[in-house]
């Protein structure tokens, strides 16, 4: 891994207000480059309440010295970690945004126009940095609710394609049931390139603490649903229309959901609990997870293990990217898929990494370390969550590296560019 740290320049204006763009896997620019997109704040040190309400705009002048920003409406229904899921609308220079008022609320959106939507309420519950404050779950004494799930959204009115339900009862191992009694959510949904799939996580707390994920995908109305990968799965991104670059491991050493573990996995379990505390005490170094537990980068293919030709995922920067984080393939520029751009958690000293991976010679380079700090953690943490702009010679990422929430351009041109 070579370290080559690029110029970097903060896009958002320093005027007391916090501002943030959200996930990782939309892009803050206009079409023409000339905007970005945001969210701000008067507070960034607690989670929203239902009170609480976001100012949405963009920034002009992100490459100035003096960036504005332009106030266009608010949102009521938002969070730190996604925002209100900002976005410019496809072929056109207007942005879109989730508020309460709306009938369906839109997580996810191809540049065709399809949309798909999950249960805010039960993310709400389950998986709080993920949901809104104002929404609560329908189905709590549920742990796999027959009516929530995956929408598709068609001329403005939500249709459910997919259920937890339905989801909980494809196994591989046999089992009647993934989670059983356990409470389960989805999460992540994301197309693939040409909008024809989309992929997206069942998850749920094992008895034993652990959180199991399953990374599934499904043709866009929510049939030929596939299981392709099960244990530990966190971000992701579609290399292509059929392969996933995702963090991921089996977690061999903790033993499955459903069988019975045995001693050494009982053990490992035993001591997992009483290492976590440690575990955070040191900042969550998440190269631990690479070393002890063989989390890595993974490429999987879009077929389902149940298929007894299902090929074994590849290692992606195998021992060059070892940390959990946030990957996206560059859709734009000279070389469209080139490129792999990813973060990861804060190191010992509480810096956050950001990362270039040139696919086509196998190189990674890490062009840039930024502090962070420890009180911002947990579900008001401030991830980085990188995105490439459309012709892939910049980078924006989120950073409370001055002590507030702010919006950073990361110039990548001198590699993307090559």
């Amino acid at each position: 891994m070579k370290v080559n740290h690029l110029p970097i320049r903060r896009a958002s204006p320093n005027d007391g207000w916090h501002y943030w763009f959200g996930y990782y896997d939309k892009c803050p620019w206009s079409p023409d480059g000339t905007k970005l997109l945001a969210h701000r704040a008067k507070f960034c040190d607690r989670f929203p309440t239902t009170d609480d309400v976001a100012e949405i705009g963009f920034i002009e002048g992100w490459d100035t010295e003096s960036p504005s920003f332009v106030t266009i409406g608010e949102s009521d229904a938002w969070n730190w970690q996604q925002g209100a899921m900002l976005r410019w609308i496809a072929l056109s220079d207007s942005p879109a945004w989730n508020r309460l008022d709306q009938q369906p609320l839109v997580y996810t959106e191809h540049n065709d126009g399809g949309q798909l939507a999950v249960g805010f309420g039960r993310l709400s519950r389950l998986r709080p940095e993920y949901g809104y404050p104002a929404i609560v779950d329908p189905n709590p004494a549920d742990p796999s609710p027959t009516n929530d799930g995956i929408d598709r959204i068609e001329d403005g009115q939500p249709s459910l394609i997919i259920s937890i339900d339905q989801l909980d009862r494809i196994t591989a191992d046999g089992s009647d049931r993934a989670g059983g009694s356990l409470h389960q959510h989805v999460n992540h949904l994301m197309f693939n390139p040409s909008g024809t799939r989309f992929c997206f996580m069942h998850r749920f707390e094992r008895a034993d603490g652990i959180l199991q994920s399953r990374l599934f995908t499904a043709a866009r109305d929510g049939s030929d649903i596939r299981l392709l990968f099960e244990g530990m799965c966190s971000h992701y991104d579609w290399r292509d229309d059929d392969t996933i670059l995702a963090w991921a491991g089996k977690r061999a050493l903790l033993g499955s959901a459903n069988t019975k573990k045995t001693p050494t996995q009982q053990m490992m379990t035993i001591a997992r609990r009483g290492l976590k505390p440690v575990y955070y005490a040191l900042g969550k170094p998440r190269f631990l997870m690479n070393k002890i537990m063989k989390d890595s980068y993974l490429l999987v293919r879009d077929i389902d293990v149940r298929d007894a030709n299902a090929p074994s995922p590849t290692p992606f920067a195998k021992g060059e990217l070892t940390c959990d984080g946030h990957c996206t393939f560059n859709r734009g520029g000279l070389e469209p898929g080139r490129w792999v751009l990813t973060d990861g958690y804060p190191d010992l000293k509480s810096r956050q990494p950001l990362f270039l991976w040139d696919c086509r010679v196998n190189q990674g380079f890490e062009i840039g370390r930024y502090a962070t700090p420890r009180t911002l953690d947990g579900p008001i943490r401030v991830d980085l969550h990188p995105r490439f702009n459309h012709d892939a010679t910049k980078v924006c990422i989120d950073s409370a590296m001055d002590g507030s929430r702010a919006m950073y351009v990361v110039d990548v041109s001198s590699l993307t560019s090559c």
